[in-house]
């Protein structure tokens, strides 16, 4: 007698597939409009009333299709792009900063900025697009700022395999830097602002990076290694550090998406247990 492979059960696999097939096609065919809506609304109703796989896999799939549809075509920071024109603007920009700062060797500091208004040739108008702004100025994440530069293209990739920052930034809805030229053309109007939670997680790492740090302050080198490794602070690693991980192809040692999925599944795992929920 055969035996039969029990294998094991998978709920989430068919909603993930169907997921990935939806943000696929929009990447490729974008569509969004009220008949898409209310396909969307009939799918739903029918897999409520059903409660079959099929119209629920087909729900997941136009949901994530509409959804990425909207966010690269009709956008903020697109119709921002599309009103400024391909040529440099100057222009002031009142936002938040909504990203860590990462400080250059040359001294700029680089960040994602929220703006909350615009100014062109002295008419304010309201804007809710993200500019990567580049300021010669020390600021910290939530800061409040009011900044006067050029809105620009942002560069893609010079050689071929090449990461393109460009596409990686228009996937998060940025599509033009914020060139600062000088400090002076800045300022800084409130402190402490944004999200707490992300204070409190960049407070928690600067500590472990201090815990990590300690003893080894003459020692940069291996500091920004490690720091680099264990907490994902790669612009803290010198080139020639990473360059040879780079030749060697295990730069993914950098990359700490891994521990970051494992710390969060352990978190959700310790929360259920304490809820007393089934395994199931």
């Amino acid at each position: 007698m055969k035996s039969v492979i029990a294998w094991p059960r998978q709920p989430f696999l068919g909603v993930a597939f169907s997921a990935i097939v939806g943000i696929l096609v929009a990447d490729n065919w974008p569509r969004h409009s009220t008949g898409l809506v209310t396909a969307i609304g009939v799918v739903a109703l029918i897999s409520v009333v059903t409660r079959r796989s099929l119209p629920v896999y087909l729900l997941v799939a136009l949901g994530f299709f509409f959804a990425h549809s909207l966010r690269t075509t009709a956008s903020p920071g697109l119709e921002l792009a599309r009103s400024l024109g391909e040529q440099p603007q100057p222009l002031t920009v009142h936002g938040t900063v909504i990203s860590e700062p990462k400080m250059s060797a040359r001294g700029s500091t680089s960040f994602l900025l929220q703006a909350d208004s615009i100014e062109i040739d002295g008419a304010s108008r309201p804007c809710h697009a993200k500019f990567l702004a580049r300021w010669r100025h020390e600021v910290a994440f939530g800061d409040e700022v009011r900044l006067f530069g050029t809105a620009e293209q942002i560069e893609g990739p010079r050689n071929p395999g090449e990461f393109d920052m460009r596409a990686y930034l228009r996937r998060q809805d940025v599509h033009r830097a914020l060139i600062v030229r000088y400090a002076e053309n800045g300022a800084i109007l409130k402190r402490g602002g944004g999200s707490w939670v992300l204070r409190a997680a960049q407070h928690s790492r600067a500590w472990m990076q201090g815990v990590i740090s300690r003893d080894l302050e003459d020692s940069p080198d291996v500091t920004g290694a490690i720091n680099g490794m264990v907490l994902g602070l790669r612009h803290q690693t010198p080139e020639d550090i990473e360059e040879p991980f780079q030749q060697t192809g295990t730069l993914h040692l950098f990359a700490v998406a891994g521990l970051h999925v494992g710390i969060g599944a352990s978190l959700l795992w310790n929360l259920t247990t304490v809820l007393r929920l089934p395994r199931k």
